[in-house]
C-alpha cells in the first residue's frame, strides 16, 4: 500500500521499530477476513456494544437525570459524564466511596494538563464494553446512591485522633 517511491524508507523504518512481523497472527486474520468470519464478528460486537451504550445512557438518564451531563456518547466504548452538583475538590471522596462499593470509576481530571486548568466539577470516564446490561444498570444505581448521599450529607468527616491523656 506504500507508494513505490516510499517503500525503501518505510521498510527501513519498519526494521528499526521491530525485527519480527507476527506472520501467524496475520495469516489467521487474513483467513478470518477471507471467510467472512471477521466481518460477522465485528457486526455482532457492534450490536452488543450499541446495546450496552444504550443501557448505560438509559440508566444514567433514569437514575441521575439532570445531575449529570453526558458527553462523547456517539462513538467509542466509553462516555464522559460530568456530575453537575459535585465539585472537583470532592473527586477523591467519590472515587473512594465508589471503590468501597466495588464500582470502578475513572476521573477525567488526570487527562487534563495541569497548566491549562481543571474543570470545576467531577468528570468521569465510564467504559461499558466489558459489562453486560444488567451489570451496567446495577453499577449506575449504586453510583447514583453514592452521588445522592454526597449531595445531601456533604463531605465525609475524617476520624479524629484523641489527644493523649
Amino acid at each position: 500500500v506504500v507508494p513505490e517511491a516510499l517503500r525503501s524508507a518505510f521498510g527501513n523504518a519498519k526494521r528499526l521499530m521491530d525485527r519480527h512481523t507476527p506472520t501467524l497472527e496475520q495469516d489467521a486474520l487474513a483467513s478470518l477476513i477471507e471467510k467472512g468470519v471477521y466481518e460477522r464478528h465485528v457486526r455482532r460486537i457492534r450490536r452488543k456494544n450499541g446495546a450496552r451504550r444504550t443501557a448505560l445512557l438509559g440508566a444514567l438518564s433514569e437514575t441521575l437525570g439532570d445531575r449529570v451531563t453526558i458527553a462523547g456518547a456517539d462513538a467509542g466504548l466509553h462516555v464522559v459524564i460530568w456530575l453537575n452538583h459535585i465539585p472537583r475538590k470532592r473527586e477523591g471522596e467519590l472515587l473512594t466511596r465508589a471503590n468501597e462499593a466495588g464500582i470502578g470509576l475513572y476521573a477525567i481530571s488526570s487527562l487534563y494538563d495541569a497548566r491549562s486548568g481543571q474543570p470545576n466539577r467531577v468528570g468521569l470516564v465510564m467504559g461499558y464494553a466489558a459489562l453486560d446490561e444488567r451489570s451496567i444498570a446495577r453499577g449506575v444505581r449504586m453510583m447514583a446512591d453514592i452521588i445522592r448521599e454526597m449531595e445531601t450529607r456533604g463531605p465525609r468527616k475524617r476520624g479524629r485522633v484523641s489527644p493523649a491523656p
